[in-house]
């Protein structure tokens, strides 16, 4: 009896320290893992022109944003559990943070609030298979040797991604932030449509299956590599398959039990849109000043235009200086909506955006921007920007469709230039973008060259001709960051007749390199002032957007000499795009972002 006593306490002992063993060699590897992700991800980003050769048949531009995301990725320390956690956070601040970090693992690597949400999983990815393939090799290993401790221990290894992973959960609206939709439909054209989110296809799902259903696809994409080396071993796939499909099972379970809101990045505030949005007192001063601009709106068409020279301008608004705190307004209202119900919407829309701190509205769909909407706008105080949709797949070297398209423009400035809610005519939205290629991927197609350089003298001349016929507002033409520059740069070279400060440069930017963007405009070549005509936090996972949206608006404000303000991409989530699921801050008026709409409105009323 003794003996056998002794044997099974040997056998516990040895269990238990296997299972230590591995925890400690799983936690050491994923650390190490996912350090070395982080840096192999920077090398790529600051490497990004190399990889664009790579790739010559996709997006340049927001190939290499995403690439740029995938390298935003800094380290705060790391998280301890429990009172070792404790202790250490207490010795060692700068390299070890709260236990409260390390959620259900034991040990968890945490970033900087910020952090690009793509980097942050491409480096989890490629730590966690690296960790799995290591308890699977341990696992195989110890079956064809029969030894029961190094199955053990492979086991304790693979339980440490899944406990990583059931601490942060993946969400469908973090797969949507991440860029997949708009990637898929980039690369995959004839199988994902452009207005279609990841969050569309799962919408219905009961969300504790969707919950174990994510946890279950991103702990098995992490076992792929260690399945393709599993699959050139002979022996033991059996028990490497089983054991892995157990983790795989037994996680997704734990992941549908919990309750829902701990899978989740932000529940939705329940504060409905009727008539305004948020519960803002405002100071009474302030009240006071948006009403005297309110009635001065209403006295006649407006009259705006843009003063100064040489990278010294400023935007007037009825004689008075503004900032554009611009909102981007991507319905689609007047598909889905009666007249009556659309003209209501609209209303509570402007007075929420009035409420906000808004004093521009702009979007993408001509149809939506018809005097329903203006009128409504002009009831509170909002300016306009009403957009003019431009074919990419036109001919623009074909006389008779520039001949076309330049009759539907000026017919279009006639309707609406003495609209008091008329703030600028956008002519166009990322058209050379889908055109052709920027200049620094190097020689194209010289057919869709010779179009884009047809297109931007079009656009010059049209804008000509548009400030001939209506010069009390500016023209605007918005672009994806800055890589189209020099294209229009050209054509107004070409075209000759001095500066126009009336013309004003539009950048699209989701991401920091919005600063530099902003801060080398005076060295970009063309001589006016800019304004940032969409933005939002595109990379950074939904919690950390308040902060962000403050960051970007920082880097709008830091050049006001020649930066004019921007506006926020985008008001609700039921537009056309995609990434309008992902980016809208309101669901028919229910604010699904209710931070975001926070931190904007603070943003927006601190200015003067």
């Amino acid at each position: 009896m003794m003996v056998t006593w002794q044997s099974r306490l040997h056998h516990i002992g040895g269990v238990f320290g296997a299972l230590l063993l591995g925890t400690l060699l799983g936690l050491v590897t994923r650390l190490a893992l996912f350090v070395t992700a982080i840096l192999l991800l920077r090398a790529i980003a600051h490497g990004s022109p190399a990889v664009l050769d790579w790739l010559p048949w996709i997006d340049p531009v927001y190939t290499r944003a995403t690439l740029r995301g995938l390298g935003d990725v800094q380290l705060l320390g790391i998280a301890v559990q429990g009172l070792p956690g404790q202790a250490l956070h207490a010795m060692l601040p700068w390299l070890v943070v709260d236990p409260a970090r390390a959620h259900f693992a034991l040990v968890r690597v945490t970033l900087q609030p910020g952090s690009a949400l793509l980097g942050r999983l491409a480096a989890a990815t490629f730590a966690h298979a690296g960790v799995l393939a290591l308890g699977v090799l341990l696992v195989t290993s110890g079956w064809r040797s029969r030894r029961g401790r190094l199955v053990v221990a492979g086991l304790a290894v693979q339980v440490q991604v899944a406990l990583a992973i059931l601490g942060a959960q993946p969400t469908v609206r973090e797969l949507d932030a991440t860029g997949l939709s708009f990637a898929a439909n980039a690369l995959l054209p004839w199988l994902w449509q452009r207005g279609l989110a990841v969050g569309d296809a799962l919408s219905g799902a009961p969300q504790h299956l969707l919950a174990a259903l994510l946890v279950a696809l991103a702990l098995a994409y992490a076992y792929v590599p260690a399945a393709v080396v599993v699959a050139l071993r002979r022996r033991a796939r059996g028990a490497a398959f089983g054991c892995a499909s157990a983790v795989v099972l037994a996680t997704a379970a734990c992941a549908g039990a919990l309750p829902v809101a701990q899978a989740t990045a932000e529940a939705p505030r329940s504060i409905v849109v009727e008539p305004t949005l948020l519960d803002v007192q405002l100071q009474p001063a302030l009240a006071l000043a948006s009403d005297r601009w309110f009635d001065e709106l209403h006295s006649g068409p407006s009259q705006v235009e843009v003063v100064g020279s040489a990278y010294n301008y400023q935007l007037l608004v009825n004689g008075r200086p503004q900032v554009i705190r611009g909102m981007g307004l991507n319905t689609q209202y007047s598909q889905f909506m009666s007249p009556e119900e659309r003209a209501t919407r609209l209303d509570a829309d402007m007075a929420a955006y009035r409420e906000l701190g808004v004093n521009t509205v702009l979007g993408w769909d001509p149809a939506e921007f018809d005097t329903t909407l203006m009128d409504a706008a002009e009831r509170h105080g909002i300016g306009v920007i009403p957009p003019f949709d431009l074919d990419p797949q036109a001919d623009y070297t074909d006389p008779q469709v520039r001949q076309s398209l330049h009759e539907q423009v000026i017919a279009w400035v006639l309707r609406y230039r003495d609209h008091p809610a008329l703030l600028m005519w956008g002519l166009g939205n990322e058209v050379l973008h889908k055109i052709v290629h920027p200049a620094w991927v190097g020689p194209q197609d010289p057919a869709r060259e010779r179009n884009a350089e047809a297109f931007s003298d079009w656009l010059i001349e049209t804008a000509d001709a548009i400030h001939e016929i209506d010069p009390q507002h500016p023209v605007t033409y918005r672009a994806a960051e800055d890589a189209f520059v020099p294209w229009v740069v050209a054509a107004l070279q070409r075209r000759g007749g001095g500066p126009r400060p009336w013309f004003v440069w539009g950048t699209n930017c989701y991401q920091d390199y919005l600063a530099h963007i902003l801060d080398s405009w005076p060295q970009a070549g063309m001589d006016g002032a800019v304004w940032v005509s969409e933005f939002a936090p595109g990379t950074l996972p939904i919690p950390d957007r308040p902060d962000g949206f403050a960051a970007m608006w920082r880097t709008i404000r830091s050049h006001p000499d020649w930066v004019l303000g921007g506006a926020v991409y985008a008001w609700t989530r039921h537009g056309p795009e995609g990434v309008d699921r992902n980016f809208g801050l309101t669901d028919d008026g229910v604010p699904v972002d209710g931070r975001s709409l926070d931190m904007l409105n603070a943003l927006f009323h601190a200015e003067p």
